[in-house]
């Protein structure tokens, strides 16, 4: 009878059940056995235990969901990577195709929008996500991939920092900037003084044809800085008019206030410094990111 039970225990093996000190004692970690199929998936236990850092009791570390509470997260990861991508992208498509320069007369009200929406929703969804994730912030200085996060949300607050300023003091000084541009003292103007006279805003109306400059304000063709819904005022038009239906004979009447140059850059204000810097501040920040994303997809 003993020889028939130690064959049978030893021809037809069963599961056994691990408990957390076998692996204090042994100094293997779960995974050494649960890796093989042969070891079977953790149990909820186990996850927690292999996450503490196989402290007994499970202390810190991340959390272990359960299906419903998984499938919460999935949602709310979901407008996280969706918030970012309309954050990030607009940052990418701004700051490398239209370079800064774009907001010399101050931040467009939409993308101030859409940042501090997309802003918002990635602030709100990552903290969401981090409590999912982890029990104790000690896996924020204790663990790779808490290091990793916690780099991560010091960067989303710099970004958002920054924004606040841009939004809330540069921003304003920009558009103040671009309202009061007056005429160069030498009355030569370049492209960017040129633009200060759009005719938007009870600002004068100016237009650069052959090297001058001059001055359609009060035309009834050019309210408001348009003419026929064509052509903008503050702008070089001089390839513009062989397309036209008149010839230059009709500037002949206009009053001329300066010549042109394109060539001609001025010197930027402090706030075009401070918004450039941001700028691209923000871009680099933008690839860090990325590259923290790339160190989790790949378990640095």
């Amino acid at each position: 009878l003993f020889i028939f039970f130690f064959s049978y225990f030893i021809i037809y093996p069963t599961t056994a059940s691990a408990l957390p000190e076998y692996s204090a004692r042994t100094d293997q970690g779960c995974m050494s056995c649960h890796a093989t199929s042969q070891g079977g998936a953790l149990s909820e236990k186990g996850l927690e235990y292999a996450a503490s850092g196989y402290v007994w009791p499970p202390q810190g570390g991340y959390r272990v969901l359960g299906p419903v509470k998984k499938s919460a997260r999935f949602a709310i990861g979901a407008f996280h990577i969706l918030a970012a991508f309309m954050w990030f992208g607009t940052i990418l498509y701004v700051h490398i195709l239209l370079k800064p320069g774009y907001a010399s007369k101050g931040l467009p009200r939409g993308e101030v929008f859409l940042g501090l929406l997309s802003m918002t929703v990635v602030g709100v969804t990552g903290v969401l996500l981090t409590v999912s994730r982890i029990k104790s912030l000690d896996v924020l200085y204790t663990t790779p991939w808490g290091g990793l996060l916690l780099a991560k949300m010091v960067i989303y607050a710099v970004m958002v920092l920054s924004a606040v300023v841009i939004v809330t003091i540069v921003g304003p000084k920009l558009r103040r900037g671009f309202r009061g541009r007056k005429v160069p003292a030498d009355s030569v103007f370049g492209v960017e003084t040129l633009a200060g006279f759009d005719g938007k805003e009870g600002r004068p109306a100016y237009i650069a044809y052959k090297g001058k400059v001059y001055d359609v304000s009060g035309l009834s063709f050019w309210k408001d800085g348009g003419h026929m819904k064509l052509h903008t005022s503050g702008q070089d038009l001089t390839s513009a008019l062989s397309r036209a239906p008149h010839g230059e004979g009709k500037l002949a009447s206009l009053r001329v206030v300066g010549t042109y140059d394109n060539t001609l850059t001025p010197p930027k204000t402090a706030a075009q410094k401070a918004f450039y810097f941001v700028a691209y501040m923000n871009l680099a920040l933008v690839f860090v990111v990325l590259f923290i994303v790339a160190a989790w997809r790949w378990g640095i």
